[in-house]
């Protein structure tokens, strides 16, 4: 920036042409600092273009970061997705089972009730059987007892 103030002051300074707007400069004075420029641009110049490699690399290592990060969201939205829908299968399979074992069991008592009231009538018809037996036999003792000795 030096260099380029120095050459500012010297176009200042420099006597002008009448009626133009040129002035007059020492070409050899001139030439010099362009010389200077030109030693002093490739340091600036080198850090610029580090400058924007390093800014490029930066940009690049974000955008992979970008994409890792997409990638990974995605993917546990997928597996949430997947878990989401397994546990509604699992749902909806737990249902059908507890139905078919609510229906099994409804099917196991009303077959029970029914058995157990078959097997109580089958008694109720041994019971009466015996009952009728057991008065015919009281009756039949009581038609060959000897006759009391009040009568």
């Amino acid at each position: 920036m030096e260099v380029i103030e120095e050459l500012e002051r010297i176009l200042e300074k420099a006597p002008r042409i009448p009626f133009t707007d040129r002035v007059f400069v020492d070409g050899d004075l001139i030439l010099d600092y362009l010389d200077r420029l030109r030693t002093l641009l490739p340091e600036e110049l080198r850090q610029a273009q580090w400058i924007r490699q390093e800014k490029d690399r930066l940009l690049e290592e974000a955008r992979r970061q970008a994409e890792r990060l997409v990638a990974e969201a995605e993917e546990k939205a997928r597996l949430l997705a997947q878990e989401t829908e397994i546990v509604r299968q699992a749902r909806a399979q737990a249902g059908e089972i507890t139905s078919k074992a609510r229906h099994t069991a409804a099917e196991l008592k009303a077959g029970a009730v029914a058995y157990a009231g078959e097997v109580l009538k089958s008694l109720e018809g041994h019971l009466s059987d015996v009952l009728v037996r057991v008065r015919q036999g009281i009756q039949e003792l009581e038609n060959h007892r000897p006759p009391s000795q009040d009568q």
